[in-house]
């Protein structure tokens, strides 16, 4: 497990900033203040990782030590827009990869790691990206041997059928009111599913010669038919990813996961959070984006079920202060009873100041 990633003239982090991690890590704050910056740079950690035993076996073949800025996963663009600095120095706990630009700007050259340890990733990161599919009726199916949603779930259909009644740890599994469930991956989905969204059901089939895995959906308390994703609207597909991946997650590896709310009703948040917290505690490392105090209530809410150490869980608060101003990340502290002990401007305050406002234009009406 990663406990802190230091980053230095990667983006609006022009100076050395560290930014502290747990079991499950959540990024907080406004829009452009840093939270995906912490996620470009464990991905960009990942891949340092894996040049480094190239970097050592060829020290002169430069070519294998080139990262690319612009793939199915990571989209930054050119050098000159993320790097302040002229050494761009990205560091997981005591593991440090140096980069430079590459002469064609769009990539980067890995100049140095040192105290690179093998365990450092035990797996390859498992990223959802905030962009998923919406609504699909089918998605292609691939031959790969690590089964992997996509960063933008496109393979998830495919994924639950290449081994839909692989057995789920019992750690992950629902914990159903009428006792002990079916740790089946097809039927863990199924109760995760109708959990968060309230009642649904999900059915998956594939056709090898078209090379195309389907899915359907209804609400079995409303006596409906299997019927198109496209009838049941975008939050179902944006969390399907979500709880697929979690569930076949390998132990060891790292769950990374933008915006976990999207599509989600209020409630359904809530419950992602306490997904995504039970997941952390089967020694999967959970690190998320998220705008929604839904889904952090979801987390705490599961912590005190569940008496997790407060240690466990990261809450960074990322936002721009000081003269001059300047991005910041700080730890949000917690109690045993989950109560965030410092609470900062701007921190999920906008229903106290909205209400506010509405008590002054009732008390003068314009």
């Amino acid at each position: 497990m990663i406990k802190t990633i230091t980053v230095e003239g990667f983006k609006c982090f022009s100076s050395c900033t560290a930014m502290p991690m747990s079991h499950i890590t959540a990024c907080t704050g406004m829009n452009s203040v840093g939270k995906s910056t912490l996620i470009q740079a464990l991905l960009l950690a990942w891949d340092g990782y894996c040049k480094y035993e190239h970097m050592l076996a060829r020290p002169d073949d430069y070519d294998n030590r080139k990262i690319l800025l612009n793939t199915s996963t990571l989209s930054l663009g050119s050098t000159p827009l993320i790097m302040t600095t002229s050494t761009m120095r990205i560091q997981a706990d005591d593991s440090l990869f140096e980069f430079e630009a590459a002469d064609d700007k769009l990539s980067l050259n890995m100049t140095a790691a040192t105290n690179v340890y093998p365990s450092l990733f035990d797996s390859a990161p498992y990223y959802l990206n905030a962009e998923r599919q919406g609504p699909r009726n089918y998605q292609t199916m691939r031959s790969h041997s690590d089964l992997h949603c996509g960063c933008h779930g496109e393979y998830t259909f495919d994924v639950i059928q290449k081994d839909p009644f692989a057995e789920v740890s019992h750690i992950r599994c629902f914990k159903s009111e009428l006792g002990k469930s079916i740790s089946d991956l097809i039927r863990q989905i199924g109760y995760w599913m109708s959990y968060i969204v309230n009642g649904v059901e999900v059915d998956f089939s594939s056709d090898i010669n078209t090379q195309l895995a389907h899915m359907l959906v209804r609400q079995p308390d409303m006596d409906t038919p299997f019927g198109s994703p496209h009838n049941f609207g975008f939050g179902i597909s944006y969390v399907l990813p979500i709880i697929t991946t979690g569930l076949i997650a390998k132990d060891g590896a790292m769950f990374i996961v933008e915006n976990p709310e999207a599509h989600l009703h209020p409630a359904g948040q809530s419950r992602i959070g306490e997904f995504l917290a039970q997941i952390s505690c089967d020694n999967v490392q959970v690190v998320i984006e998220t705008h929604s105090e839904h889904v952090l209530n979801g987390i705490r809410k599961y912590a005190l079920k569940h008496r997790l150490e407060p240690e466990k869980i990261c809450i960074n608060y990322f936002s721009i202060d000081g003269e001059p101003k300047r991005h910041s990340v700080n730890r949000l502290p917690l109690n045993e009873k989950m109560d965030i002990l410092s609470w900062p401007e701007g921190f999920f305050d906008q229903e106290m100041s909205d209400m506010k406002e509405l008590r002054l234009l009732r008390g003068n009406p314009r």
